[in-house]
């Protein structure tokens, strides 16, 4: 309880900081231009008929989801940390009584409501607009959805939090975080569905990390899995949050040592 009351009250700061900055929030939104920009190429080729299971409804309800997924789970708080390790900030942090992680979980999720109600209208008038999007707006979907919004979203945070770290050692861990970018828009199913790989690839990338942080939440909300195809999807996507928590606190533990190791 003492935890969340911290965290309660880091959150509550970091939200009002949302509210102060949000056009800077909106400008973000409509910065994310590359599922548009995808969306569009792939229209124009389902001009000719479907392409793999995708036909051009299809299309748009894919990147639809696509663009309010990345808005729920995207994390950009590398920058932040980088500097706060680099620079010594880190030091202050530490003297506070709970453990750093908890200022940047908070910091990372503030504006996810502004952002949510934001993309609603969006959302709502393709679901009336285009003819056969199928969304899944039951409240049982939309549990099972969030609970993957909520997966995705941890596994990137903790990606990019323990890349973060890195910051203990090297000063480049901003380029390997853009590395990683290109790998995961590749490969999650953020740009491309997966669907739409060959089938070795795409059976590879289904046993990886990848399809449960972007791909899966985004299935679920566009009604293309059943619901045993979900639960079995929840479970491998929460064991690889394990996995990645357990490589956190492995890094963290160690950053921790060296960076007080040479008096920052």
């Amino acid at each position: 309880m003492n935890a969340l009351r911290k965290f309660a009250a880091e959150y509550k700061a970091a939200w009002h900081l949302a509210i102060e900055y949000r056009l800077a929030v909106l400008i973000w939104m409509v910065s994310m231009v590359l599922p548009l920009v995808m969306l569009a190429g792939w229209l124009s080729i389902a001009e000719g008929g479907p392409v793999g299971r995708f036909g051009r409804t299809d299309f748009i309800a894919y990147y639809v989801a696509a663009i309010l997924v990345r808005n729920l789970t995207g994390v950009w708080i590398i920058w932040d940390l980088d500097a706060a390790i680099r620079h010594g900030d880190m030091s202050f942090m530490l003297l506070k009584p709970y453990n750093p992680i908890i200022h940047y979980v908070a910091q990372s999720l503030s504006a996810k409501p502004l952002r949510f109600i934001v993309l609603l209208p969006l959302i709502a008038g393709v679901a009336y607009f285009v003819p056969g999007v199928n969304f899944a707006l039951s409240p049982s979907m939309l549990a099972l959805f969030f609970l993957a919004i909520a997966g995705s979203w941890a596994m990137l945070f903790l990606i990019q939090y323990t890349n973060g770290l890195l910051s203990f050692w090297i000063s480049q861990t901003i380029g390997i975080a853009d590395m990683w970018f290109g790998i995961f828009a590749l490969f999650s199913g953020y740009l491309i569905p997966l669907d739409l790989f060959p089938p070795a690839l795409r059976n590879a990338l289904f046993a990886m990390p990848f399809r449960y942080m972007a791909s899966f939440p985004i299935e679920i909300f566009t009604s293309h899995l059943a619901v045993t195809e979900i639960l079995r999807g929840l479970l491998i996507q929460w064991a690889w949050v394990l996995v990645f928590f357990v490589v956190y606190r492995l890094v963290w533990t160690r950053g921790v040592k060296q960076y007080s190791a040479v008096g920052a």
